[in-house]
């Protein structure tokens, strides 16, 4: 059984590269022919990730159909014209929050349709995770261990914070899941100072430990963009592709979309230079938090796949130690086996959520779980095989759960990570305003969104053809062209007009709620005005400069 993990990440209006990308790799399971089961089990996506996320999740499991959709969606729907509402109402982000949150609604949450199936390649259950940042924090004490003061505790507010959804084969399109996906899903894509925050109703049993004074089970708190903090959807898809036994001896495949893989970042941007504006360097900071989010990611998945491959190469040189494991006169060895592995296992208890129920020895039990886990792990069959006596594979079971609890990986096989990004060097067209610029242009998004089919085609038809067979459509659905150039400057007159109209209408906003006294109120007839149109012209030209 092949599992697919779906790792989205955000960007803005790069979003479209990964609808392409999405769109894809729906477009290619709904073409195969092949009987061998093929299903997308975990989705996890952070910023507009997390849209393509719930967007993907809809399609396979209420309705097929909706493919066409997630191109719509990026290429006509997230426009600059419809996104710089100078009319509306919520003025603390620069685009209309209403309407992501009304496209959201109307696509993940909609009323049922005749023709709503599931597809047999959606995973039974599909599970959903979305990162977000928590604006107000959660509260927690940590034990730190402080060698004179061990009893006291390190309290922080931790604003990396996520919500998952299972979406089983019972819950169709009425179920109270996709509103609460749809909402969660904006939240994760509020990108300031592009949208403002939202806020969301959490329960108090998705966050242990937490500090919250609430009255009931639920609280609500303010949410930011999910690539603010250090969110991980590689962390969070290895978790969620981890629960249930299905994850054993199963063949997953972490396939991960990244519109924005900068791979010389260092080189390009380390040129100690003076920022040319105020605008520029507001960019650069969005720039670094994000990047730094994405890099812990990156590093944490690299270091537990190095992790895996030392914990392998050491279960290699187990078989030198078949001879004294299996000689029955070794008894000192197996019982400073033992009870290094018993001491083990209350020191993982010790720190277990679910912790003691008051049954039995909880050390032992998790111990002989594990020992289970591993007579039952075919990776560990050639260590164990070759030991003839009883005696001799318990202690070498222990001594790979020795192994394992001190790489940190019970349990954990390697992350095979897939790639989908554009080649080294390319650029999207819409890579620019901190990933927003394509909302200013249409045949941008359009770009973008065939580029993310293309290089998702090449994933499947290279890396993938043996689970993935399936004939590519046609071609111009993949045609990008070499060279393409796009930032402010290059928007049509009528298009620039449009920008130029919806900043002005911002910067007459925030100047008219001025409230000066003494003569400046008296004279602000005079003053106002040129005002507005130093603004305007300033903020453009910040513009045109950070892209």
């Amino acid at each position: 059984m092949t599992r697919l993990a779906l790792i989205l990440n955000g960007g803005a209006s790069l979003g479209s590269y990964v609808g392409g990308a999405v769109s894809e790799i729906l477009y290619a399971l709904e073409r195969r022919e092949s009987d061998e089961p093929v299903s997308v089990d975990v989705i996890t996506g952070s910023s507009s990730g997390a849209l393509n996320a719930a967007l993907t999740a809809r399609t396979l499991c209420v309705n097929q159909n909706l493919r066409p959709w997630i191109e719509r969606t990026w290429v006509e729907a997230m426009d600059a014209g419809v996104l710089l509402n100078p009319g509306r109402d919520d003025r603390r982000g620069l685009l209309d929050a209403g309407a992501l949150d009304d496209l959201t609604r109307s696509l993940v949450d909609a009323d049922p349709a005749t023709d709503d199936s599931r597809s047999r390649h959606a995973g039974r259950p599909l599970r959903v995770g979305l990162s977000l940042t928590n604006l107000d924090g959660l509260p927690y004490d940590f034990r730190y261990g402080f060698l004179n003061a061990p009893d006291r505790f390190y309290g922080a507010r931790v604003h990396r914070d996520w919500a998952e959804f299972e979406v089983g084969e019972r819950q169709h399109a009425g179920s109270d899941v996709w509103g609460a996906m749809a909402e969660t899903a904006a939240a994760s894509s509020s990108l300031p100072p592009f949208f403002p925050p939202k806020r969301l109703a959490r329960e108090l049993v998705d966050l242990p430990g937490a500090r919250i004074d609430a009255r009931g089970d639920r609280a609500e708190m303010w949410y930011g963009d999910g690539g603010l903090s250090d969110t991980r959807p590689i962390s969070l898809a290895r978790r969620l592709a981890r629960r249930g036994e299905r994850s054993r001896g199963d063949d997953w495949r972490y396939v991960v979309v990244n519109p924005d893989l900068r791979e010389r970042g260092i080189e390009s941007t380390a040129t100690g230079g003076p920022l040319p504006s105020a605008g520029a360097a507001a960019v650069r900071a969005v720039n670094a938090v994000l990047g730094e989010s994405a890099a812990r990611d990156w590093r944490e998945a690299h270091r537990a796949n190095v992790r895996v491959e030392i914990l392998e190469a050491l279960a290699e040189r187990l078989p030198a130690l078949h001879g004294q494991m299996d000689d029955p006169d070794a008894i000192g060895l197996g019982r400073q086996i033992g009870e290094l592995a018993e001491r083990v296992a209350e020191m993982k208890v010790a720190v277990r959520r679910d912790g003691d129920d008051g049954s039995g020895d909880p050390a032992l039990d998790y111990l002989e779980e594990n020992l289970a886990r591993i007579e039952s792990e075919p990776r560990w069959a050639p260590a164990l095989d070759p030991v003839s006596s009883r005696a001799g594979r318990t202690r070498i079971k222990k001594l790979i759960f020795i192994l394992e609890t001190a790489a940190g990986l019970r349990d954990r096989p390697g992350l095979p990570l897939y790639l989908v990004a554009p080649d080294r060097g390319e650029e999207l067209a819409g890579d620019f305003l901190a990933g927003a610029g394509g909302f200013l242009q249409p045949s941008w998004r359009a770009h973008d969104f065939r580029a993310g089919r293309r290089d998702a085609r090449a994933l499947l038809t290279r890396e993938l053809s043996d689970v993935m067979e399936y004939e590519p459509g046609a071609e111009d659905a993949y045609s990008v062209p070499e060279s393409f150039t796009a930032s402010v400057e290059e928007l049509p007159s009528g298009a620039r007009e449009k920008l130029r109209r919806a900043v002005a209408a911002e910067v007459e906003t925030a100047v008219d709620e001025l409230r000066p006294g003494g003569l400046a109120a008296f004279f602000s007839w005079a003053w106002k005005p040129a005002l507005k149109r130093w603004a305007t012209d300033r903020t453009l030209e910040a513009l045109e400069e950070a892209g």
